[in-house]
């Protein structure tokens, strides 16, 4: 959760968007191979959103997406 400003002091970040990834589809086959260690959770989300999800042999939208020729590397704007 991101703080608020008091209107007293100016946070560093007040005019910063926030920007990230969640697939459900991941969680999913994260929550089925019974995986709760947090390096391993938040890894598999940063290589997803770079585009290289460890799951994407098994993932039928990543086919799909594949199928279409859709770029799948992702590159954030600031």
């Amino acid at each position: 959760m991101k703080p608020q400003s008091n209107g007293l002091v100016e946070l560093h970040d007040a005019h910063h968007k926030e920007r990230g990834f969640n697939c459900m589809v991941l969680i999913a086959f994260l929550t089925a191979d019974g995986v709760t260690d947090w390096g391993r959770w938040h890894g598999a989300h940063l290589q997803a959103a770079d585009g290289h999800c460890p799951y994407a042999e098994d993932c039928k939208i990543y086919a799909r997406t594949a199928q279409k020729g859709i770029q799948t590397t992702f590159k954030f704007i600031e």
